[in-house]
């Protein structure tokens, strides 16, 4: 037989539920304590309270995340979860943020999201795949981007971007984009047609560009041309082409990849400091057009007032003095040089002491540094 509670106890329930001030929280503060955790978590949140049984679905931060090794079976609800959620929420409300995080993502998921993002002014948008392994996903429709409200971009996944040469992406508001393990194809209406790309003309306010792990694929030209990009970063770009840099404000460039490395520049006014980092191997060592190729990259640069170098970027320019000598250092304003190595230096670096000199003839006043715990190249998502 059930126990009966009592009138005291009765009231006494009442009176702590008028006094329940989680409950009486305003919307406002709910969500800002909802934007810490999953959307998962969020939906399971509305059996805690009448009052928040609907809240999730006006929630402006999306959060997925589901990894970081799920089995088959939660990888599927995951996906069946992502989709009713976002055919459920109240579309009135506007989504400020998508962060969506799995080593599982289908290309009709990430298609949804993608169209859902872009056309519920969402301002900041990240998919991330956590997975070591590459997928080798097929193809994706490129002009699926364009939104007037996206002011940051993360793509973080290993997927493919059909584009043509008349494909420049509209981000009008967009202020940041990293893109990183995308493999950018270029597809031809013809074969004669020019194998140039220009995809950020049509982000006037861009001022952080970041490729990390990217592949260009079928291009010959890859046009980075932005009036507000400040800072630029080329990390381990699987790639065969020249880059083409028109940035009057640009003051930050950072290079991470192989020796055949082509550069060509206009108005780089602001430039102030340049992390150049590429690697040597013995089957470059009687191949010139390598340190041909670095020199030219340097007077591209010439304006930098800040220079670091890895190792075998040094050991490259110690390798043909007589190509290094042939003209002068075209960087002419250095104040500093900072050698980095992540591996212990030789026990002598006299065979690098031309290669500083060759800075300091141009630059009198270069101090030289030497770091030997230098921070990893990676972006914060």
């Amino acid at each position: 037989m059930a126990r009966r509670e009592s009138p005291k106890v009765r009231s006494r329930a009442r009176a702590l539920s008028k006094n329940d001030r989680i409950t009486r929280l305003p919307d406002g503060v709910i969500h800002h304590i909802f934007s810490f955790i999953d959307t998962r978590s969020i939906v399971r949140s509305s059996l805690l309270s009448q009052s928040w049984r609907n809240t999730w679905k006006s929630h402006p931060h999306l959060n997925f995340e589901i990894g970081p090794s799920p089995d088959q079976a939660s990888s599927s609800n995951f996906s069946k979860f992502a989709h009713r959620f976002l055919s459920k929420r109240d579309d009135v409300t506007e989504l400020s943020t998508i962060d969506f995080r799995s080593n599982s993502i289908t290309l009709q998921l990430l298609r949804k999201i993608v169209i859902y993002a872009m056309s519920h002014r969402t301002r900041n948008l990240k998919i991330v795949f956590l997975g070591d392994k590459q997928t080798r996903r097929g193809g994706f429709d490129s002009s699926l981007f364009r939104s007037r409200y996206l002011e940051h971009l993360v793509l973080s996944i290993d997927f493919g971007l059909k584009i043509s040469p008349s494909l420049t992406w509209d981000f009008p508001a967009l202020t940041t984009l990293t893109i990183k393990r995308v493999t950018f194809t270029l597809q031809l209406p013809n074969g004669d047609a020019s194998r140039s790309i220009d995809l950020f003309s049509g982000f006037p306010n861009l001022k952080t560009l970041a490729l990390d792990g990217c592949t260009l694929y079928n291009i010959d030209t890859f046009i980075i041309k932005s009036n507000e990009l400040e800072s630029l970063s080329l990390i381990c770009i699987n790639q065969s082409c020249e880059f083409v840099v028109a940035a009057p404000k640009l003051s930050s460039f950072t290079y991470n990849g192989i020796a055949r490395f082509s550069l060509a520049t206009k108005d780089l006014c602001s430039l102030k400091s340049v992390n150049f980092q590429t690697i040597y191997h013995r089957s470059i060592q009687g191949q010139p057009m390598f340190i041909e190729l670095l020199i030219n990259t340097f007077q591209q640069l010439c304006k930098a007032k800040s220079l670091t170098l890895n190792l075998d970027a040094v050991k490259l320019l110690s390798k043909f003095p007589e190509l290094r000598e042939r003209r002068n250092c075209p960087f002419t304003s250095l104040q500093s040089l900072t050698l980095v190595s992540r591996h212990r230096l030789p026990k002598s670096l006299t065979a690098f002491a031309s290669v500083f000199d060759y800075f300091s003839r141009s630059s009198p006043a270069l101090k030289v540094h030497i770091d030997l715990n230098p921070k990893p190249l990676q972006f914060r998502y």
